[in-house]
């Protein structure tokens, strides 16, 4: 592969989906290590699209910074961004996460979420290949995970403009794991589906695997979207997907449901959800939070907790491949229809043991 600029030598293959590669490189001065996206097929556009959406989304500490982008001498888009520790995909595979790490992780994303939604940028393919650690991970760190840029959101190469309602409906955006039931229904998108992905995500962290994970597929994509959609529905709000987390993550469940694609989510309802159960999922030890920033207002509050993490003791040794979790696509819906009938509380930034 040779880029228009040669101040980086690429060293390996790091990842690939159905229209791109991702490689390490190093930066031939510095030394420096990156992480190149590039088209496997010239002008395919998805790579150009995602350059757009990063550009507007560069002041946000969870998005990846552009270092650098263009174009290669045989016509493919490339993007140059920082190189990422791992994936949540592959961080649960090596260690098991406790509830309060899950909980922490899902708070980071959320105000990372807010602020990508108050750009009227909806993501559309949250699951736990695009989410990243930027660095190591200690076993039990909340501070660390809520450390601003520690968690970080990538890959929006499918991410849309609200504006454009016209081509968020009768298409599935997402990967058939991860992606809202709206998506699965061909009905209009918005703000509540990133929600509702990133829902699927903690339950998977939590639990190695969802219900409809594994079972044979149908051997039709078509059929596939429409039966597991049909499991998400008739599961979102049973006991079965929240049973291991705390009470209040039913009614982040429970919110998600209620919302119209249209509205913006309440932020801070829903992280105050989340930094209650994180203080619930911690006993035994006293610690401080040392600061709760408020939007708005520069004050903390210094609240006296118990720190020790409340373990799992039933954590499942062995993790299956999702073997249904594919590259995410965009899906006309059109076949479908043919075939069947039927306090504003903004981040907890330490805790210290």
């Amino acid at each position: 592969m040779y880029l228009q600029t040669s101040k980086y030598q690429v060293l390996s293959m790091i990842g690939q989906g159905s229209a791109h590669q991702v490689f390490k490189a190093e930066h031939n001065l510095t030394q420096q290590l990156f992480a190149i996206k590039i088209e496997k097929r010239p002008k395919s556009g998805q790579i150009q699209d995602e350059i757009k959406v990063l550009k507007e989304l560069q002041e946000i500490e969870g998005v990846p910074k552009i270092i650098n982008h263009g174009m290669t001498p045989d016509n493919k888009c490339f993007l140059i961004m920082p190189l990422l520790n791992c994936s949540l995909r592959d961080l649960v595979k090596s260690q098991p996460l406790s509830l309060s790490n899950i909980l922490a992780i899902g708070l980071s994303i959320i105000e990372t979420l807010e602020k990508v939604h108050k750009k009227n940028i909806i993501h559309l393919d949250i699951k736990p290949e695009n989410i990243m650690i930027s660095q190591g991970m200690q076993k039990h760190s909340k501070d660390q995970i809520l450390k601003p840029g520690y968690i970080q959101l990538i890959d929006f190469g499918l991410s849309q403009s609200v504006r454009n309602s016209k081509f968020l409906k009768n298409v599935f955006f997402g990967s058939l794991n991860f992606a809202s039931r709206a998506s699965h229904k061909g009905q209009q998108l918005g703000y509540k589906d990133d929600l509702e992905s990133l829902f699927f995500v903690l339950v998977y962290l939590r639990n190695f695997n969802l219900p409809w994970s594994f079972r044979p597929s149908m051997g039709f994509k078509n059929m596939d979207i429409k039966f597991i959609g049909e499991m998400k529905t008739s599961l979102f709000n049973s006991m079965e997907l929240s049973i291991k987390f705390p009470l209040e993550f039913s009614k982040f469940v429970s919110y998600i449901d209620v919302l119209k694609h249209y509205e913006m989510p309440d932020y801070s309802y829903i992280k105050d959800l989340f930094i209650k159960m994180l203080l619930s999922s911690m006993k035994d030890q006293s610690s401080t939070i040392q600061s709760i920033n408020y939007l708005g207002n520069s004050k903390n509050l210094q609240i006296p907790v118990e720190n020790q993490l409340l373990y799992d003791d039933s954590i499942e040794t062995q993790i299956q491949e999702d073997i249904l979790d594919t590259e995410a696509k965009i899906i006309s819906l059109s076949e479908m229809v043919r075939q069947y009938n039927t306090v504003q509380i903004k981040s907890i930034v330490n805790i210290e043991y």
